[in-house]
């Protein structure tokens, strides 16, 4: 696994909010014709974040001050929480795409600082890498020590000390960009690939709130998965999606692309993912401002509201279903997952 493209280094921090079907019982109706099975009604429950009008991440709303709406109809809601303190489950996608040993120790210290943040003695946390293909660091631990050491291991992937603030010519083999920026067009980054794996090997079994976080530093590139097989499984598991969309500083050199070169929809595309899993995209412009972009994504995961609500429509027929929570009062902004797949699952 080597790593390239810093200049889009998207560090897609897909962290999951809970809007689940806690599980579904499903029992069999003995005096039913061809023993039908059938489905009780089960909570769909949803984690979400507030700010105000000046961006402001709030926590002190009560729940007069919010409508839940499932496919526009309004949905009564039954428990309403600040959920902070629940379980976390988090997991790092780290785009080791680049040669560069300067950039992976930037993306090591940033994300070592994260997990320190972030996970709680109650939390699970773990890393992911990917670039010709997804692979585990380090397997969910609530052990920040461990975490933390693992993601270090990265530093010695790169083959190029560089510097910051070279000038010099572009690296063999590696073209220059219209700005003079040497970067590799023909780099493996698969994005999409990676979020499948994360999310089947360490989410889809967990229970609580659950988050991705993707530091990536272009948009795919070669992934078997599509977009839209990467949305689904997200929103299949609950899981919510952070993206931190990182540019090269105009000073970088680095074999990654430049902010005056970054992908043409590739920003949007990943803009659309996470917010369609009521996560968010920050632009982070240069390498260095990776830790401070991190520590204002574990601040919103320290300030989550939770609610809940029985479905009116009690037909689970596996189709996907859109979910609004809309604030009574005018400046506020809710970052929520759209929706769920409403799919019966058997009691376990």
């Amino acid at each position: 696994m080597r790593k390239r493209h810093l200049l889009s280094l998207a560090a897609l921090v897909l962290v999951a909010a809970e809007l689940v079907l806690p599980p579904t019982a499903l029992s069999q109706d003995a005096n039913a014709k061809g023993g039908v099975i059938k489905s009780n009604v089960e909570l769909v429950s949803v984690y979400f974040t507030v700010r105000d009008n000046k961006k402001r991440l709030t926590s002190e709303l009560d729940q007069q001050q919010f409508r839940v709406f499932e496919d526009g109809r309004e949905q009564p809601i039954k428990f309403f929480a600040h959920h902070s303190d629940v379980l976390l489950n988090v997991g790092v996608l780290l785009d080791t795409g680049t040669s560069m040993t300067w950039i992976l120790d930037e993306e090591a210290d940033a994300t070592s600082t994260f997990l320190n943040q972030v996970v709680r003695p109650s939390d699970l946390g773990f890393i992911v890498s990917y670039a010709a293909r997804p692979e585990t660091i380090q397997v969910p631990t609530s052990d920040t020590a461990l975490l933390q050491q693992k993601v270090a291991a990265i530093r010695s992937w790169g083959t190029v000390a560089g510097n910051p603030h070279d000038t010099g010519a572009p690296m063999p083999g590696i073209p220059p960009g219209p700005t003079g920026q040497p970067y590799n067009q023909l780099r493996e980054a698969r994005l999409y690939d990676a979020i499948r794996f994360a999310t089947r090997h360490y989410l889809e079994r967990e229970v609580g709130r659950k988050a991705i976080v993707v530091v990536a530093m272009s948009g795919d590139s070669k992934s078997e998965s599509t977009l839209e097989d990467a949305l689904e499984v997200l929103l299949q598991n609950d899981v919510i999606a952070y993206v931190l969309q990182i540019y090269d500083a105009h000073h970088d050199n680095c074999d990654v692309r430049h902010i005056y070169n970054r992908d043409e929809h590739g920003e949007e595309v990943l803009k659309k993912l996470a917010e369609a899993t009521g996560g968010r995209m920050l632009e982070v412009r240069g390498i260095d401002k990776l830790d401070k972009a991190l520590t204002e994504i574990s601040d919103e995961l320290h300030h989550q509201y939770s609610l809940g609500y029985y479905p009116e429509n009690q037909n689970w027929n596996g189709k996907f279903r859109a979910i609004q929570i809309t604030p009574q009062e005018h400046g506020y902004k809710v970052f929520a997952r759209k929706g769920y797949y409403g799919v019966a699952k058997p009691a376990q």
